[in-house]
């Protein structure tokens, strides 16, 4: 006899060998992540135990839309009411998967329901579509094992999957994803279809946040560099599908989520008039160029240089205000007790040492990778394909460092690299007969992995930086203790008539989306008048407060004792109205409301005037 399998098991081996395509090993790894996820936040799910005022806003921007309101209004008509609401900068392309997941379950649910099991599936249904845009998009590169392995890496890459977690019902998973379909035509064969794809998507990125505008400038100029150097028509179809693709995305995405108002609307922190008009522009200067093709490679630089110079002269000339950032018109005190807070729109440095070592070093294992990668090719193809990578993830790399929230991106743009690098060590693993040596090189091997690889680099750091080490222990508060909002607390607070709050900024969202009241300001900087009027009011002399109370129509001052924004609002002076409220002894315009139970939430009651 034989100990050769039947030809029958062959057959089922190969069979089940050819099932287990690149595609279906990263849903099935997605799923293997988004199930433990699911189990891991259960009580958070079960209590929506919202981790972040974005998804809070979120779902109160979809319940408006449920309940009626108009698809182009994205006016915040609870927030800031005496100044009638607040334009969100949002996008309904976001909005419009979570509205309709609750109204496709409602009638069987029950709303309440329904929004629970929207917000705990659709994040990781986001995140398997992200998953399966890598191993299409990464598959074009020299090493197709690639395409296998980047799964098992993306589930590893921390600062994406924070983004796709259950609950996690705001924009920036969308960011993420769309920046992976931009960068997977960028890989593919030049064409004009290829940059077409690619334009629409970053339209779709812009409409949804224009902090993807370097994303889509980087891509713009990558697909620029390459026909410049080569003057290839496949590659000046790729630019000109690219841009005609960005310029005609932006403006029927615009109308689509705003309307005619949001074509003719001056925003510089949201896709409008003058980013449009400038995407218009360069998409015109880039046609001329092209059906002009120069001949000499000096000209081509100078003519895209001069395309790029008129695209950023028309932004200005349409806004000015668009030249000095989207956050330029804040007070400063709302820039300094605020936003200088929110610490993923600042840089890296800004964050905690910890945090900055788990955003470097999976970029720099990605680039070293990519770098080996790209001087192993043969092919001219693949190393241009290699270049794109590095390019992409040097510039989102840097990005990182200046705003942290790009930290997603950055990983993502790292996988490739780091994953051939794995590839690589894991391969020379194999080789080595010695038992220690070969467990060593594998571990080595899945040290490249992100967040494997960040926390052995943090391990290290604090062995030689105790300051390192004692930053890993600092304990992170509950969001129970951040806002002291429990389920009797909320039920008390909604069954008080509907009135106007005034909360710190970061417990605005909450109780937007947890009562039926109204707030006078959340963490949204285009109410930046009541937001530096709550500031004022919470920091400033009890008297003055009162006037600037009254004028944003309050008759409740609510606050959570223990959390950050207010312990900062009353430190900053013993007379202030927050350290007034904090030590009990409030001024004769306020008396105390009592909520049942041990809720930490404070209520007072501002008196009718005489």
């Amino acid at each position: 006899m034989t100990d050769a399998a039947p030809p029958a098991s062959k057959a089922a081996d190969k069979g089940f060998s050819s099932w287990l395509t690149p595609v279906r090993i990263a849903l099935i790894v997605w799923a293997a992540m988004s199930l433990i996820a699911i189990v891991a936040r259960w009580h958070a799910i079960a209590t929506l135990e919202l981790s972040d005022t974005d998804d809070a806003m979120r779902m109160a921007q979809v319940r408006d839309l449920l309940a009626g309101q108009g698809w182009w209004d994205l006016t915040q008509y609870r927030v800031n009411p005496a100044g009638g609401g607040v334009l969100m900068h949002w996008s309904r392309i976001v909005d419009a998967p979570l509205a309709f997941g609750i109204l496709l379950l409602k009638p069987l649910l029950g709303q309440p329901l329904a929004e629970q099991v929207v917000m705990t599936l659709w994040p990781p249904l986001l995140g398997a579509a992200l998953s399966v845009a890598c191993v299409r998009g990464y598959r074009h590169l020299s090493d197709r094992r690639i395409a296998y392995v980047v799964p098992l890496y993306l589930v590893a890459a921390a600062f994406i999957v924070i983004q796709l977690r259950p609950l996690r019902v705001d924009h920036h998973g969308w960011q993420i994803f769309f920046a992976m379909l931009i960068m997977g035509q960028a890989l593919r064969p030049a064409s004009g279809r290829a940059g077409v794809i690619a334009g629409l998507s970053a339209a779709a990125l812009l409409a949804i946040s224009i902090e993807g505008l370097p994303i889509a400038a980087l891509f713009a100029a990558l697909a620029a560099l390459r026909w410049a150097l080569h003057a290839r028509a496949d590659d000046r179809a790729r630019l000109a599908g690219y841009m005609g693709g960005l310029a005609g995305g932006a403006a029927f995405f615009q109308f689509l989520t705003r309307g005619p108002a949001g074509l003719a609307g001056h925003w510089c922190d949201s896709l409008s008039a003058p980013y449009i008009a400038a995407f218009a522009v360069a998409a015109a200067a880039i046609f001329a160029i092209g059906r002009a093709a120069p001949a000499r490679r000096s000209i081509r630089f100078a003519a895209l240089g001069g395309a790029a110079a008129l695209a950023a002269g028309t932004l200005v000339a349409v806004e000015p205000l668009c030249a000095a950032g989207p956050f330029a018109t804040l007070d400063p005190i709302v820039v300094q007790y605020w936003y200088r807070n929110v610490l993923e729109g600042q840089p890296v440095w800004a964050s905690s040492a910890t945090t900055m070592l788990l955003v470097i070093a999976p970029s720099l294992v990605g680039l070293v990778g990519s770098w080996l990668a790209w001087r192993s090719c043969e092919r001219a193809d693949d190393r241009r394909n290699w270049a794109t990578v590095i390019a992409a993830l040097f510039a989102a790399a840097a990005l990182s460092l200046l705003v942290l929230r790009a930290a997603g991106t950055a990983q993502l743009f790292a996988l490739p690299g780091s994953a051939w690098l794995g590839l690589r060590i894991w391969t020379r693993a194999r080789s080595i007969t010695a038992p220690v040596p070969r467990v060593a090189v594998s571990a080595a091997a899945a040290l490249t992995l992100p967040l494997l690889g960040g926390i052995a680099v943090v391990a290290i750091a604090g062995l030689a930086f105790p300051a390192v080490k004692a930053d890993r222990k600092e304990i992170q508060k509950s969001v129970a203790e951040r806002t002291c909002i429990d389920p009797a607390t909320v039920a008390a607070l909604d069954r008080l008539p509907a009135t106007v709050l005034l909360t710190p900024i970061d417990l605005g969202a909450p109780l937007i989306f947890w009562t039926h009241h109204s707030v006078v300001a959340t963490p949204h900087h285009r109410n930046r008048e009541a937001m530096a009027d709550t500031l004022r009011i919470f920091i400033g002399d009890p008297a003055k407060a009162e006037a600037l109370v009254r004028k944003q129509k309050a008759t409740l001052i609510v606050y959570c004792p223990g959390a950050d924004d207010f312990s900062q609002y009353r430190r900053v002076s013993k007379a202030s109205l927050a350290a007034r409220l904090y030590a009990g002894t409030p001024p004769g315009w306020l008396e105390r409301v009592a909520l049942p139970g041990d809720s930490g939430l404070a209520v007072w009651r501002v008196r009718p005037v005489d």
